[in-house]
């Protein structure tokens, strides 16, 4: 426990005595329990926690509703003591939203067993998550108490005296100075309404301004507001608790504007002493006003950003600054060899964490950004992984387009700046583009070195480019107009552009480490021309020197020649699988092939990644399932590559990492992942027929089968037997394969289905390989798994008195989306309990609607609900498969760029995590859904069903509805079919495929019961109300209804 000594408050209020605890209310997660009482301790009264573990995870809360007005500087109080193992320990404020969530937090929590005084400071106080995205609290309506597993176990801990102390400092500082002019004196400067200011001396030597708060006082950084005409160049921000040992805060010697921005993270003192070196014009210094910023000012590189955005025009730094959600997607050759990232308003962050890149307009004296425009955005084709933003004013359309070619056997990111004049004159603009210090992802979405700032030290323009802290190189395929650069002490860069102009330097290196830069491109446009800027910056390691790169770029084809053959090198990857659809469906056809694409754009090698920022990692669930949708659309190497890079972590008792990235991997109990790797080299033989691979991959799969045996047989025990724990016999261990799970693992019957999955896979790989005796062996394992699993549900279902399929054990929560898996890829509808599995959809159909509608209050959702669209279509609810995919294509984020982020939420412009985007997990989903509305294969029969999801709108009109070369299990299907006028539909079904043992089921839409079929001309007697059966191709069949 961090221990902090008691201090008098200046304004101290008892929120608790707890004289009374009836206002607190217990929560507990999952198994954990939580009993509030109050005792006394000592001469005091106080809340007692009583908490217990019961042996797992999971976290308790006591909670209590406390509207509060939060002051700039604050804090809490109260003692504590405890009997109890050392936990995590948080303190929480709540606010009226109850969506927004700040946090005091310590993971390794010591009770103490003597009570205890705990402050907690405002600066300790983080925000935790919510769909705010950061910053500080206005007000609190509650506060939280809360234990969480960490040791675990159980125990009791003693709360009293629980008091809110306002910190703010109200006082007004004295200020001295080494001289001051007269009418100039140093105590202006702490009056900002006052059109007065300190002015030193007229000299050349060094002066001082010494501000004295007369008690220590805690704050986050300076903004000094300088006199235009005596700024300073070279100071030092020194501090001191007792006016005598000092400490240098900052030091610059490069300011040179008007607002100098100071960031001074945790600082506390009672002096403040600005030591002055050198001004900028030589005659002294003058300073208008100088505010001491709060902590937050400075809580972190980001929020000191935010700050200072806050205080500039809009559209002069990145929108995410300002408070507002911004929309990206990637850039990339699909290669694995890296990402760039364009957002809607047309910054483009060149690589990984890197610095980005914005346009500026400078047209009619002013500067034009973003938020003077209307904004767009599209795909090249509508699909193709190409992707544009745009900027429109009444004169001029702006599109910038990002595209990744390859040079020499390198990947190059292109940038293209296409200007149109729209007016009916000639009109000269200039084009800024600017390198500046921030990522396209914001700070929300921070992660390690990911989302907001990006350090710029060096910027320095020689050889033809500007190369960027001596690893990146920006080249100007088109010859630019001039380059500037000035560090950050100059102020932002958009300060200098906003007059038509660039920094006077092509180099600067930054002691704080946020420079930037920018080219300058002057056009002239005749109305209703357009010109074009290229900029080429290359992935990674290009050439031996610096002029390598340019000297080999500028040298090459042109770009438009580079975009034309990166199109066509993407038409022929996305267009193999051919699906036609009415215009008005065009969307869903889009979406499959750029969903394709972001998968392949985001991988890193070998290594599938569901994002290309914050999840730049790979699961071995996501792998599979992304693996598997690439399969569907014609792409067998990446699951390949995928599965063989991954087998390489799994240690030699078979154990399977959950999730693997650069910094190693990640061993957290989630039991699917060997069902998961095993279902993915099985399907790779499913598609491809390549039995080397299978052999290659067996001993893997077969360590991974006897790993999971193992876990298996911690539940096969007698101990399970007994009726309290007979639900979770023969089953998986607890896990944490599911977010929810996190703090509480449990029984996951998602780890069950892969399970079942991988032991019936293991059962025909033994049968291909030839080892009939453990296919056998196998078989058996796989059918007592099964049963297990049927019997483990059934018994759930009556201990928690519910109609639909749990998600686990010990919840029996409701998660279709973790039900659906089990029907549309795993093909296991054998396990489920009929009965429940349609209650299970009708209960989430009800409530997709109430939020689609509006009818009732929602935060946010996730796309995974995309996979619900196959099992509905499995189900036979094709209307509504059809209504749930209707509903995730409108709110796709930005519905052009087809792609979902992992969280949607109800506001869309808000400052709120969303994961990453695109989430090409839900990128695979959706491959997989789209994909079963045409064909899926099914176990039960071993048949291929044919136009399942296909819905009676495509057939209007005669409109021929159609797939071509989709791969499937037997082959490349391919099939057309249509409606006339009357009650006839036609069907034409493709040669290159393989007759499966069940045939081939076709499945129409039909305003009424098949009444006849004729297969080549001939009656047909295997139909039923809604399919028919070919097992003959190529054929032809008429359907009367």
């Amino acid at each position: 426990m961090k221990k902090e000594t008691e201090k008098p408050a200046r304004s101290s209020v008892v929120l608790d005595n707890f004289e009374d605890i009836s206002g607190w209310s217990a929560f507990a997660s999952g198994q954990s329990e939580l009993v509030l009482s109050q005792d006394q301790d000592g001469d005091r009264k106080a809340m007692r926690l009583d908490f217990d573990f019961h042996g797992g995870g999971g976290f308790v809360v006591a909670r209590k509703e406390f509207p509060l007005e939060i002051p700039e500087s604050y804090s809490f109080s109260f003692h504590i003591r405890g009997t109890a193992p050392s936990n995590i320990f948080e303190f929480k404020l709540v606010d009226e939203s109850n969506r927004n969530v700040w946090r005091y937090r310590e993971d390794t929590f010591h009770f103490p067993a003597e009570r205890h005084p705990l402050r907690i400071r405002n600066s300790q106080i983080e925000f935790a998550w919510g769909p705010q995205g950061g910053g500080v609290p206005a007000r609190a309506a509650a506060i939280e108490f809360v234990i969480a597993a960490g040791t675990g176990g159980k125990g009791s801990v003693w709360i009293d005296t629980l008091c809110f102390q306002d910190d703010t400092y109200r006082s007004t500082p004295q200020v001295l100075a080494s001289s001051a002019q007269p009418d100039y004196d140093p105590q202006n400067i702490v009056h900002p309404s006052n059109r007065s200011s300190w002015r030193s001396a007229v000299s050349k030597t060094p002066e001082w301004l010494l501000i004295d708060f007369q008690e220590e006082r805690e704050f986050g950084g300076l903004v000094i507001h300088w006199e235009k005409e005596f700024r300073g160049r070279i100071f030092d921000i020194r501090v001191s608790a007792d006016g005598r040992a000092w400490s240098t805060a900052y030091s610059t010697t490069q300011g040179d504007c008007e607002r100098s921005y100071i960031y001074l993270p945790h600082t506390s003192s009672r002096f403040i002493r600005i030591d002055l070196h050198r001004s900028v014009e030589g005659r002294g210094f003058g300073i208008r006003s100088v505010e001491v910023k709060p902590h937050d000012f400075s809580r972190s590189v980001n929020q000191f950003f935010q700050n200072i955005a806050r205080e500039h025009p809009a559209g002069w730094f990145p929108k995410y600054l300002l408070g507002t959600q911004t929309y990206w997607t990637p850039v990339g050759t699909g290669e694995g060899e890296g990402q760039a990232l364009l957002n809607e308003e047309g910054m483009v962050e060149v690589d990984k964490g890197s610095f980005s890149i914005a346009p500026f307009l400078y047209a009619d004296g002013r500067l034009v950004t973003w938020a003077d425009a209307t904004l767009g955005q599209e795909l090249m084709r509508g699909y193709l992984p190409i992707p544009s933003a745009d900027w429109k004013t009444e004169k001029m359309v702006l599109k910038t387009t990002a595209f990744a070619a390859r040079e020499r056997g390198k990947p190059i990111l292109h940038v293209r700046y296409r200007l149109e004049n729209v007016a009916g004159s000639r009109q000269s603009v200039t084009l800024f583009a600017a390198i500046l210090p921030f990522q396209v992802t914001p700070t929300w979405q921070n992660w390690r070195s990911f989302g907001g700032v990006s350090p710029i030290r060096e910027l320095s323009f020689r050889d033809g480019a500007v190369h960027v802290n001596g690893e990146k190189t920006v080249i100007p395929l088109t010859p630019a107009d001039g380059f500037g650069a000035a560090p950050f002490a100059e102020g932002p860069i958009t300060s200098t552009l906003m007059n038509g102009r660039l920094p006077q330097k092509n180099e600067m290196r930054d002691e704080f480490g946020y420079g930037s830069g920018a080219f300058r491109f002057d056009l002239e446009l005749e109305a209703g021309s357009a010109q074009e800027v290229v900029l080429a910056i290359p992935f990674g390691f290009f050439g031996e020197s610096s002029a390598d790169p340019v000297k080999a770029l500028s040298s090459s084809v042109s770009a438009s020649v580079k975009l034309d053959r990166e199109v066509k090198s993407w038409e022929a990857i996305l267009d193999t699988v051919q699906i036609t659809l009415p215009s008005q469906a065009q969307s869903i056809v889009g979406t499959f092939r750029t969903s394709a694409a972001h998968i392949l754009i985001n991988r890193d090698g070998p290594a599938l990644h569901p994002g290309p920022r914050r999840y730049n990692r790979s699961w071995i669930r996501d792998g599979a399932i992304m693996g598997a949708a690439l399969l569907r659309i014609g792409l067998s190497d990446p699951i390949r590559d995928f599965i063989r890079w991954y087998s390489k972590y799994q240690t030699d008792d078979g154990n399977i990492p959950d999730c693997v990235d650069s910094e190693g991997t990640e061993w957290l109990p989630e039991f699917d992942a060997y069902g998961e790797f095993i279902y993915a080299v099985m399907e790779h033989y499913r598609f491809t027929g390549d039995k080397g691979f299978l052999e290659e991959m067996w001993p893997a799969s077969a360590k991974a089968l006897a790993f999971m045996e193992g876990l298996r047989s911690r539940r096969l025990t007698a101990e399970y037997r007994r009726p309290e724990k007979r639900a979770c016999y023969g089953l998986l261990p607890e896990s944490m394969s599911h977010e929810g799970y996190m703090a509480h693992p449990v029984h996951a019957f998602w780890d069950d289905f892969w399970g079942v999955r991988g032991f019936r896979d293991a059962v025909a790989m033994s049968e291909i390989l030839g080892d009939h005796a453990e296919a056998n062996r196998l078989f058996t394992v796989a059918e007592g798994f099964s049963e297990d699993l049927r019997a483990s549900l059934k018994a759930t279902i009556a201990r928690h008195k519910i109609d639909f399929v749990p998600g686990s054990v010990e919840f029996g929560d409701f998660d279709p989306t973790a039900t659906s898996v089990a029907i549309n890829l795993l093909n296991q509808l054998d396990l489920l309990p009929p009965a429940e599995t349609g209650n299970t959809f009708d209960k989430y159909l009800a409530g997709f609607r109430e939020r689609a509608s509006g009818r009732v209050d929602w935060n946010n959702y996730s796309a995974y609900e995309i996979r619900i669209i196959g099992a509905l279509v499995r189900l036979g609810r094709r209307d509504e498969a059809m209504e749930l995919t209707r509903f995730m294509l409108a709110d796709r984020r930005i519905p052009c760029w087809n792609q979902w982020p992992e969280i949607s939420w109800r506001d869309p412009s808000g400052p709120s995590f969303i994961g990453d985007l695109p989430h090409t997990w839900i990128s695979g989903e959706y491959i997989l859904a789209i994909r079963t509305m045409f064909a899926y294969e099914r176990e039960e029969d071993d048949s291929l069903v044919i136009a399942a999801g296909v819905v009676a709108d495509w057939l209007a009109d005669g409109f021929e509805v159609g797939v071509k070369n989709l791969p499937t299990y037997y082959g490349k299907l391919s099939y057309f079919l249509s409606r006339d006028s009357g009650d006839t539909l036609h069907l034409k079904l493709g040669a290159d495929l393989t007759i499966p043992p069940g045939g081939i089921v076709v499945k129409p839409p039909l305003p009424g019961p098949i009444r006849q079929v004729r297969v080549k001309g001939d009656l047909q007697k295997e139909f039923t109300t809604d399919s028919f059966t070919c097992r003959e191709c190529p054929v032809e069949a008429v359907v009367k209804f």
